[in-house]
């Protein structure tokens, strides 16, 4: 039985907003037809509020430090990341999620998750020493960056 990418996605995109809920106690949501804001041109004359919230794939409370977008796919290779001759879409995710952050004045964050693996994320480097990085981001297990202290994540 062949998947449904675009469901798969919507459903990864409600789980990780779930999970971002169930951890900050505050309402994550999927954004309508996420992805589609991203077509429009960060200077269109467009409300700034509605510019923060339709960035990205969840619409997020208010002081979330990032904007997120989350990505499904069936595999990731992680050697990839160190591997010259080996494009991979990380790329294209960094470029996106800046995108969005930029329209909405946030800090990028991508969520991804490859089938029967746990999430991971990439968001700019803020960690010391010990942790995956792959350009100017850093790659942490989901789990782990959940559990960095609260003020991390929000706006000051």
């Amino acid at each position: 039985m062949a998947v449904n990418s675009k469901k798969k996605g919507n459903r990864v995109e409600l789980q990780m907003a779930k999970i971002l809920t169930d951890r900050f106690g505050q309402t994550f949501k999927r954004v309508p037809m996420s992805g589609a804001f991203g077509t429009i041109n960060a200077h269109e004359n467009i409300r700034e509020d509605v510019k923060e919230i339709l960035s990205g794939d969840l619409i997020c409370p208010t002081g979330f430090r990032f904007s997120v977008e989350v990505k499904s796919r069936l595999d990731f290779n992680f050697w990839d990341l160190i591997a010259d001759e080996t494009v991979n879409e990380i790329d294209d995710w960094i470029k996106q999620a800046e995108n969005d952050a930029k329209i909405s004045n946030k800090e990028p964050l991508i969520i991804f998750k490859a089938n029967n693996r746990k999430p991971f994320v990439l968001f700019p480097k803020r960690m010391k020493k010990g942790k995956l990085t792959y350009g100017d981001y850093t790659i942490l297990r989901l789990d782990y960056f959940l559990a960095i202290r609260d003020q991390f994540f929000w706006r000051e």
